[in-house]
């Protein structure tokens, strides 16, 4: 195994275990790293015009004409980076420090090329040492905020939009649904939020955001977290987090976390799992060497997985002929499913995204 795989796999397990451990020092905001500028779109990891990775698609499907795209996509992506000796890392931070910015534009962001324009800001993402860190989380957040700014004012137009994430990511959007889009005008033009990977409260209704219960709801927040069945150690994602909650962070008392099963649409735990049959394509990991420009993915695999929500985590079994891009150092370890979070349901996902857009226009 390459290298590279191996860090990747390492960094993803300490990102989902929260693990520090990393610099000597002691966090100081003077030490970070410059901040980035979201008026150039250097600072903008996806952006409309470039026809970059987040372009691609499975074989088979097509990517949404820009100019003629309905709705726009804010994307918060997930720890990219293995740098363990910084609090937060360069926004400009190249592929081989942040390795895994490729695969997250592949399998990830692309799946919403059917519908939207794509605009996913670079940040001074706080590194595996920092995910329990407040301050260095917060400077992280600070830049995520500062782009969703720009992104409305000089880019959305008015439109409909979905905010989309995962991991790290989603820790950020939980925040940021609170202070810039719920009980403003903005969250009228809301299409969605996507929260994957990540927990979720399950009471995000008591602050003004619906959680998802049908296929077409608009408005209203999804997520989930994909494990093997029963397995414990994958619930280190779910259980006794800290996250921001109705204007500071909340460490004690937590919601159960969201679940919503991507093949019905249906939120909150059900007995019997939705059958594979109706899961209509999953995407595989992207795998080493990554591609350097748009390209064409790999067909889908449908069939693969059923699912269900059982006690805050989406329980799915994969068959033993599933491909490597299927299991990982996280799967073996854990049980859990994290990097395919996105990829087990891509097809589900991508059709959805189009659906709900759909939806909101129709009701408007």
């Amino acid at each position: 195994m390459r290298l590279r795989d191996l860090a990747i796999m390492a960094a993803t397990t300490l990102a989902l275990a929260g693990c520090g451990g990393g610099p000597r020092a002691d966090f100081s905001a003077s030490a970070a790293p410059p901040a980035p500028d979201y008026r150039q779109t250097a600072a903008w990891l996806a952006f409309p015009g470039r026809d970059g990775l987040e372009r691609s698609v499975p074989s088979g499907l097509t990517a949404i004409d820009e100019a003629t795209a309905p709705a726009d996509v804010f994307f918060i992506h997930p720890t990219t980076t293995t740098d363990r000796n910084v609090w937060n890392a360069r926004w400009d931070a190249s592929g081989e420090a942040a390795p895994l910015n490729a695969p997250v534009l592949l399998a990830q962001l692309s799946v919403f090329n059917g519908c939207c324009r794509l605009y996913a800001p670079r940040y001074r993402q706080a590194t595996l040492s920092a995910l329990g860190e407040a301050e260095a989380v917060a400077l992280a957040y600070g830049d995520i905020a500062a782009a969703f700014r720009v992104f409305i004012a000089d880019h959305n137009d008015g439109r409909p939009f979905i905010v989309a994430s995962h991991s790290q990511g989603t820790m950020h959007a939980i925040r940021l649904m609170q202070e810039e889009v719920l009980g403003t005008p903005l969250q009228g033009r809301l299409v969605a939020a996507y929260l994957i990977g990540g927990y979720v409260p399950a009471d995000f209704g008591k602050v003004g955001l619906p959680v998802c219960d049908s296929a077409s709801e608009t408005g209203c927040v999804v997520s989930w977290n994909a494990s093997k069945i029963g397995s414990a150690l994958s619930r280190i994602i779910i259980n006794d987090k800290t996250y921001w909650w109705r204007g500071a962070m909340k460490s004690e008392g937590q919601a159960p976390a969201l679940c919503v099963n991507p093949l019905t649409w249906r939120a909150g735990s059900h007995d019997t799992p939705t059958p594979a049959a109706d899961n209509a394509g999953s995407l595989s990991f992207p795998q080493t060497p990554y591609p350097e420009a748009r390209t064409t993915l790999p067909a889908l695999d449908p069939g693969l997985t059923g699912a269900r929500c059982h006690d805050g985590m989406l329980e799915v079994s994969l068959p033993d002929t599933a491909g490597a891009g299927y299991s990982d150092h996280l799967t073996r370890l854990a049980g859990s499913y994290h990097l395919q979070d996105y990829g087990l349901f891509y097809a589900s996902l991508r059709e959805n995204a189009v659906a709900r857009t759909a939806a909101w226009r129709e009701a408007q």
